[in-house]
């Protein structure tokens, strides 16, 4: 076990006390266990790197926290109706749409390995801002357009990996 699965494990663990500190309205809180999880995802990548300690369980083990964290967060909040329903259901459907993508793809074909979009990837960091920006903010006066960016990348990205996953099954990767 590597400082960067330990970083991703971490950031799962935070997501419990996360999503008790929204339940409980301890936004300030709950700011804070978001800021420490956003900061150990961009630790653990990076260390990952540097330190060339890449491994086959981080690169399942990264997207899966980053998918819990974020998922999470977008349920409990939209169970406190500080973001729409309509705005979960997208990132909850985009996130199930990918992951069990890549879960079919992985069962049938041993090379395929999750490894995120440039897309992903910011779409990943829209969320985690727009988080942010609802926790950090009194009035949230700007919410609606990080709504309506959040729900377009997110479209954008689950269709870029549909793409990807159906160019994979088209070019006979899996065996």
């Amino acid at each position: 076990m590597n400082l960067p699965n330990v970083l991703s494990i971490l950031r799962l663990c935070l997501t419990a006390f996360f999503i008790v500190s929204v339940t409980y309205q301890r936004y300030t809180e709950a700011l804070v266990l978001f800021v420490a999880q956003a900061v150990s995802d961009l630790l653990d990548g990076f260390l990952a790197r540097i330190l060339h300690k890449k491994t086959d369980l981080g690169a399942w083990l990264d997207p899966i926290a980053d998918k819990v964290m974020l998922v999470s967060s977008y349920l409990v909040l939209g169970f406190q109706e500080i973001v729409p329903y309509w705005v979960v259901a997208i990132v909850l459907s985009r996130d199930l749409v990918v992951a069990g993508g890549f879960l079919f793809l992985h069962l049938f074909s041993s090379r395929v390995v999750p490894s995120p979009s440039l897309l992903g990837k910011a779409t990943t960091v829209l969320q985690m801002v727009t988080v942010l920006y609802l926790l950090w903010s009194v009035t949230r006066e700007f919410q609606l357009y990080f709504f309506y960016a959040v729900a377009g990348l997110t479209l954008l990205s689950g269709f870029q990996y549909l793409l990807l996953g159906l160019t994979a099954l088209s070019r006979k990767e899996i065996v």
